[in-house]
């Protein structure tokens, strides 16, 4: 599934080394079908810190998957570049991160709204319930300290999107026809940018940010897209708060990770943003809820979490390159309710109704800055198990 290319560490000034990871791929997950690509970095470590001073991440990923048994599609295309910098030294005082990618999504999934919504009956052609979404993102990110641990965060996030939405569909038929809160909720498909200016606070004990064993990491953040003119039309907020703990009762053998996340919207978000959090998917997905697909539930208000138990099982060299094979179980649940100001149980029921999902993995370590998953995961949403393959731990 992946090979590994190494490059002999460099000495730079003050005795920091540089670090080039690359990593084939072959994989892709049970919701954007089976494809190729390559993900990889460069980044010059600080001496005796296990961090880096500057980073450059990139990937660049296109999956295919066959339609009714006999058509070739290409569900998805993403391709960054990301470039990390931070300050010399052990104290991690700031950091600036720039990326620049472009998503081409052709088979993202509508149902409906809420917790409760139900997949359509078998008569319904699959591909009545897609759409699709071009979206090339520019984001520019600053995080400096303001006290021991305790960080600030500033950003900018723009997106344009253009939207493919068939007049047959289920996003269409709910447009035209849908109830008041539905038409209220969908808006319309005209292609439109969104500029997302953030504000974050993160408290950061981490032993390492790319692999990390012990201490927590936690943030809130709050987003705000202003409505100017028709180009950028949606006004609205986004609150997030995560918290995430990491404990390592038995060195190398077991690493507990805890994960939990709330990400609210308030006012009048783009109906796609109901489905996803952080810029990925929330209740389903590689990064959220494995097992339940990708935008199979949407929301105004998500709650979810994890659990994870990780494992180092073998370390070896290839020439000078360090690499750690290992293992983890995890558990995946959440749940959405479309509104914060009024419930729906027609939408959203009335009891608990977690969705959830329960599996296991392998991951594969290059030296101190990069780690790549391979997940399955069962759910009562899976059809009939989850598939994922993926740079990073999913926190």
């Amino acid at each position: 599934m992946a090979e590994a290319r190494a490059e002999p560490p460099a000495t730079a000034e003050g005795g920091s080394s540089r670090e080039l990871n690359f990593v084939p791929l072959v994989g892709g997950d049970s919701d954007v079908g089976l494809g190729f690509g390559e993900v990889g970095d460069w980044a010059r470590l600080q001496p005796n810190a296990g961090l880096f001073r500057w980073r450059l991440e990139n990937a660049a990923f296109i999956s295919f998957k066959l339609r009714d048994g006999h058509e070739l599609i290409v569900p998805f295309q993403d391709y960054y570049l990301l470039f990390s910098q931070r300050n010399a030294g052990a104290e991690k005082r700031w950091q600036a991160d720039v990326r620049v990618a472009f998503t081409d999504e052709t088979t993202l999934k509508f149902y409906g709204f809420g917790n409760a919504a139900p997949l359509p009956p078998g008569s319904v052609n699959s591909r009545d319930t897609e759409y699709g979404r071009i979206h090339p993102t520019l984001s520019l990110q600053r995080r400096g300290v303001l006290g021991h641990h305790v960080f600030i965060q500033l950003g900018s996030i723009f997106t344009y999107n253009r939207l493919s939405v068939s007049s047959t569909s289920t996003l269409a038929v709910a447009a035209a026809s849908g109830s008041g809160l539905t038409q209220s909720l969908l808006g319309d498909f005209r292609s439109h940018g969104v500029e997302l200016l953030e504000v974050g606070l993160e408290y950061d004990t981490r032993d390492n940010e790319i692999i990390t064993r012990d201490g927590s990491f936690h943030a809130l953040q709050l987003r705000v897209s202003p409505n100017i003119s028709q180009f950028l039309p949606y006004a609205y907020v986004q609150i997030d708060g995560t918290l995430r703990f990491f404990a390592t009762p038995i060195p190398r053998w077991l690493t507990i990770a805890v994960r939990a996340v709330g990400d609210l919207l308030l006012g009048d978000p783009p109906f796609y943003e109901l489905a996803r959090f952080d810029e990925t998917a929330a209740i389903g997905g590689t990064k959220a809820i494995r097992g339940v697909p990708a935008q199979r539930y949407y929301g105004k208000v998500k709650l979810f979490g994890n659990l994870e138990l990780r494992s180092q099982l073998a370390s070896f060299h290839i020439g000078t390159k360090a690499l750690v094979v290992g293992a983890a179980a995890f558990f995946d649940a959440g749940r959405v309710w479309t509104e914060l100001t009024r419930a729906h149980p027609d939408l959203d029921g009335s009891g608990i109704e977690l969705k959830y999902g329960v599996g296991g993995g392998l991951r594969l370590q290059q030296g101190q800055t990069f780690l790549v998953r391979a997940d399955l995961a069962w759910s009562p949403d899976a059809r009939p198990v989850g598939g994922y393959f993926a740079a990073g731990q999913i926190f």
